[in-house]
């Protein structure tokens, strides 16, 4: 008799795969991809929490970028809230601002009795192009001056996390594994509509100077109202151009200080600053400006929109001042202060020119222009062709395809695709626990819709509840028979949770339960080491409780419905969209070279000058240099390496493009006999050190010799 050995999966000990149900299924690199693939989840609009939990889901919900209540929440700590400082307060007339970005709160701490500040944000971005708009929680109303809030108590929260502490890192969506021309070589046929549900929101940051040398173009204003920038809540145009500097020319300024040269920005002469394309909404508008030396020869009214953000600003940090200057005199030698509000102080007292002293503020060892300006702008994306998803088995494939939810597969009883994938891919990566989530969640759903039959009760029914409260009153057989049928169900998948109904633990009336369940569907505590195993559940369902398993009908590519010869089974499985976007598009450019003719460092105003990415994605490095050189040879690493940094070269590449018939079409971009390589400015550079020390290089063809011990290159002086 063989001994059973217990499920040992025990979430304490698995780390982030504990989140996974059937990690025991899953093999160990897919495992560990899925351990990855969660730090490199995004935050999308449309997510939601998974069919199968674990249990762990609520305890990764506690460690979030939240906005928390400072303090000892054991010893029953909390703050006081003295003041509240909005950094743009709302007003009404020309310079009011449409929503404050942010908001400051001085708090005593009612244990310690320091003095601290918490920012309350209204978007968080640790990332430097993803984030997202946190959730006011409840708490949130409760902020007003004098009121106690206790230790602990989150205010602001990711939308991924519910009400009721539930952790949704993804989104369910009816999976199909079939084949399809689509899906070769991991690609993803994904229907249309369910691509908004995977729309995430991305934060790009922008930095313009102008005062001493340039000046701002009226961009976004009219002849009337001179306006350089969107202000806070307006949208990007549609070129994409965020600001336009002009620099100042007292012989041409009768012709580009017109009204309507102002409005017109020289592609080629002016400085540009993109965003990151047109739609993207101005969120947050910092501002460094000195009023006491201004350098700016702009003419009336055209900085009136910068000064009202830096009157604003001003105002704000007045108002910390003040506050501050109040606790003092009120405690005196008593007053103790927090780091964090202490280095708020501070830079409000250098904003105010409290200090008598003249402050010159530098960035990275440079002064400041006149006006410095930090733009913080949001973008919702809606995720297309090139993005990546995965699910939570390592499961990841690229979009290929975006097809009509009419196009997608869709069962007898109903059930359309959102998403179909390479059913192979499940035997070639060793990765069966997806395929039990899928049987799973679609017995699931096909138990809801049996039971829902038989009490005559649809999804979207008003006073659903009430109905069938209102029929077990009398102890109805059709109510006994649905909460049976339903308790059977859990008992076969997990034993557990059939436990919490039956031994007096779930506290609520049945009829809420199922009326939940008819509403929002099934949801399952099922552990990684719940008992019995999967194996045994499959054969429990396929006898009681058996989803629809049969052929599916879709629109082919010739535009015709048809149906498959063999079955395909359509269930949900949980989907992650992960970091890999691909919405970023580069351009070919010549490289940015300093004085000497040698490449230079590209800095964000370089970056930011084009409306497309004009620096290469990938560089070469000397391992990449030696991995050419051993693959292709050094003849082809050396004429790539001097097509970008011999100015010989480079100028004749170009005449080439411009010259050409067909410039995505040239055989011959630069012709060797007349511009040999070996005249890049580095090498150039070299060279010229070599002979004014009376030594040269000299060549010599590498010839390889596995066998012998190669020879050192010999250096002959030079003459």
């Amino acid at each position: 008799m063989i001994n059973k050995v217990p499920n040992q999966l025990h979430r304490e000990l698995m780390g982030v795969s504990g989140l996974n149900p059937w990690a025991g299924h899953d093999s160990s690199s897919r495992v560990q991809m899925f351990s990855s693939h969660l730090s490199q989840a995004l935050v999308i609009n449309g997510s939601s929490e998974r069919r199968c939990q674990t249990g762990m889901e609520r305890e990764y919900g506690k460690y979030t970028f939240s906005i928390k209540v400072p303090g000892d929440a054991e010893k029953q700590g909390g703050i006081e809230i003295i003041k509240i400082i909005e950094r743009y307060p709302a007003k009404i007339g020309v310079d009011a601002i449409k929503f404050n970005p942010q908001t400051i709160v001085i708090y005593e701490d009612v244990i310690t009795k320091e003095i601290g500040m918490l920012t309350i944000p209204k978007y968080c971005s640790y990332h430097q192009y993803f984030g997202f708009e946190y959730k006011a929680k409840p708490a949130l109303s409760e902020i007003r001056i004098g009121a106690f809030i206790p230790a602990g108590t989150i205010l602001m929260d990711t939308p991924s996390i519910t009400d009721n502490g539930g952790y949704k890192y993804g989104t369910e969506c009816n999976m199909a594994f079939m084949s399809h021309p689509s899906v070769s070589e991991d690609g993803i046929m994904i229907s249309e509509d369910v691509l908004k549900r995977f729309s995430f929101k991305t934060y790009e940051n922008r930095v313009v100077e102008w005062g001493n040398k340039r000046f701002p173009l009226n961009l976004y204003g009219t002849a009337e109202n001179y306006k350089p920038f969107p202000d806070i809540g307006d949208r990007i145009r549609p070129d994409g151009i965020l600001m336009c500097l002009r620099s100042y020319d007292k012989e041409l300024s009768i012709v580009e200080q017109s009204v309507n040269a102002l409005q017109t920005p020289d592609l080629i002469f002016d400085k540009l600053t993109y965003a990151g394309g047109e739609g993207g909404r101005i969120i947050d508008i910092r501002i460094q400006h000195s009023t006491r030396y201004n350098q700016s020869g702009l003419g009336a009214n055209m900085d009136a929109q910068a000064d009202k953000y830096d009157i604003a600003r001003r105002y704000f940090y007045q108002e910390i001042v003040n506050e501050y200057q109040r606790l003092k005199r009120a405690r005196g030698e008593n007053l103790r202060i927090s780091p964090e509000f202490h280095r708020l102080i501070v830079e409000a007292l250098a904003v105010i020119d409290a200090d008598p002293q003249h402050l010159m503020k530098l960035y990275r060892q440079t002064p400041l222009d006149d006006y410095r300006i930090e733009f913080v702008i949001e973008y919702d994306v809606t995720p297309t062709i090139g993005f990546k998803l995965t699910d939570c088995h390592g499961g990841k494939g690229v979009v290929v395809h975006i097809a009509k939810p009419h196009e997608m597969p869709i069962d007898e009883n109903g059930n359309r695709a959102d998403i179909v994938m390479d059913g192979n891919s499940t035997m070639n990566r060793m990765n069966i626990g997806r395929l039990y989530e899928q049987y799973i969640n679609a017995a699931s759903r096909d138990v809801v819709l049996k039971i829902a039959a038989d009490l005559q009760v649809t999804k979207g029914e008003k006073g659903l509840e009430g109905k069938l409260a209102q029929a077990d009153m009398g102890g109805s057989e059709i109510i006994d028979r649905a909460w049976n049928y339903l308790l059977g169900y859990y008992k076969i998948l997990s034993p557990t949770m059939y436990i919490w109904f039956t031994d007096g633990e779930y506290k609520g009336k049945r009829t809420d339960h199922l009326a939940s369940i008819i509403k929002n569907g099934i949801y399952l505590y099922l552990p990684p080491d719940n008992d019995p195993e999967s194996e045994d559940i499959v054969k429990s369902l396929e006898r009681y409780y058996r989803p629809i398993y049969g052929p599916v009908s879709y629109t082919g590519n010739s535009g015709t419905m048809v149906k498959t010869v063999d079955n395909v089974r359509i269930g949900s499985v949980y989907m992650l969209l992960l970091e890999k976007t691909g919405d970023d598009w580069t351009a070919v450019s010549s490289g940015k070279l300093q004085h000497f003719g040698v490449l230079s460092q590209v800095t964000n105003a370089d970056k930011f000058s084009q409306p497309s990415r004009n620096q290469a994605i990938r560089a070469l490095g000397e391992s990449e240099v030696r991995i050419y050189v051993a693959y292709a040879g050094p003849k082809i690493t050396a004429d790539i390496l001097d097509r970008n940094n011999n100015p010989l070269t480079h100028r004749q590449i170009l005449q080439t493009i411009l010259e050409a018939e067909n410039p995505t079409n040239i055989s011959i971009a630069v012709d060797r006999t007349v511009i040999p390589i070996g005249g890049s400015k580095p090498l150039n550079l070299i060279k010229h050190m070599a002979l004014t020390s009376g030594w040269k290089f000299s060549y010599r063809q590498h010839v390889p010799d596995y066998g012998t011990t190669h020879q050192p290159l010999v250096i002959k002086p030079g003459k």
